[in-house]
């Protein structure tokens, strides 16, 4: 990210801080991708369930009281 922000184009030398939108592109990017990785699992968790409740039963993960 540090690089991003240094980095001014080809062929010319990196300057300090001279990209003030490439730390905004770098945290949106992580919020997305972990965003999208929790919802993959989520969707994973809720179709095992479902499958599995459809195979042995409804109340499978439930006790008797």
């Amino acid at each position: 990210m540090y690089n991003a922000m240094d980095s001014r184009g080809a062929d010319l030398a990196p300057r300090p801080k001279s990209d003030k939108f490439a730390p905004i592109f770098y945290v949106v990017t992580v919020l997305f991708c972990s965003f999208y990785v929790i919802n993959m699992f989520a969707g994973v968790v809720v179709a095992s369930y479902n499958r599995e409740s459809e195979r042995i039963g409804k109340k499978f993960l439930l006790t008797d009281q």
